[in-house]
């Protein structure tokens, strides 16, 4: 329906128009014829039809039962060697096992490996701080299988300490020396002879024979095995911190 705006503007165009025809004679107005309208309310018939009822068929149950979500499982792929386990993640970045330096189980979901120097202060501050948890919490329930590898590269003597914690290692006791190498780092950035003399005392703290230990490090029996670690880490681009080189004579 036209707004009253809208009717105004209507009646005063048709009055124009009106004007401008010409008025009609008064006998010539047409009468007009009233139709009735429809009528808007439904006449109800007397006989209504009955309602139609719709019935609702229940639709089959499914027959299959759904499958449940399967559950994760540990990392498949674990390479055993002569030397040890070589899990997946270690075969995709070319690492070789270790012998000694390992915790948890190889078929754990993650593979952890560390390199580290036991003359870094910053890795001396996890293995003091955080390793403990880290153990208890997923290497012990499973969860992580861990590897640590040697990149004495932020201590002069490191490699020493080092081979010190391998050659513990062959007598059964290398987490042990792991942690008592690691108590005292500034024994690796002086002289050899330093070095030597906390090697000893370290090995008579775990229980081992001083003198066995510091043979095996004077020999170089476990330097491949640091060799080849360094040049792991190199392949890996791992650089660790600062080299301290020694000073020229």
């Amino acid at each position: 329906m036209p707004s009253p705006l809208m009717q105004g503007v209507m009646l005063a165009l048709l009055a124009m128009l009106g004007a401008c025809a010409g008025a009609p004679a008064a006998d010539a107005l047409p009468v007009p014829t009233i139709a009735r309208l429809p009528s808007v309310t439904p006449v109800r018939p007397t006989n209504p039809p009955p309602p139609t009822v719709r019935m609702l068929v229940p639709t089959a149950l499914p027959t299959t039962t759904p499958t449940a979500t399967a559950q994760p499982t540990a990392t498949p792929g674990v390479i055993e060697t002569e030397n040890g386990p070589v899990t997946a993640s270690m075969a995709r970045l070319r690492l070789a096992t270790e012998s000694y330096a390992t915790l948890g189980d190889p078929n754990a979901p993650i593979t952890v490996v560390e390199f580290a120097d036991f003359g870094c202060e910053f890795c001396r501050l996890f293995h003091l701080r955080t390793f403990g948890a880290l153990q208890a919490e997923y290497i012990a329930t499973g969860k992580i299988y861990y590897v640590y590898k040697d990149l004495p590269v932020t201590s002069r003597q490191g490699a020493v300490a080092a081979q010190a914690a391998e050659c513990a290692g062959a007598e059964g006791r290398y987490w042990d020396m792991h942690g008592a190498l690691f108590a005292e780092p500034e024994a690796w950035h002086g002289g050899e002879a330093a070095a030597l003399v906390r090697v000893r005392a370290a090995a008579e703290e775990v229980g081992l024979d001083a003198a066995t230990i510091e043979a095996c490090v004077v020999r170089g029996e476990q330097l491949a095995n640091i060799d080849r670690n360094f040049a792991e880490a190199q392949a890996l681009r791992l650089y660790g911190g600062f080299c301290i080189t020694p000073p020229k004579p």
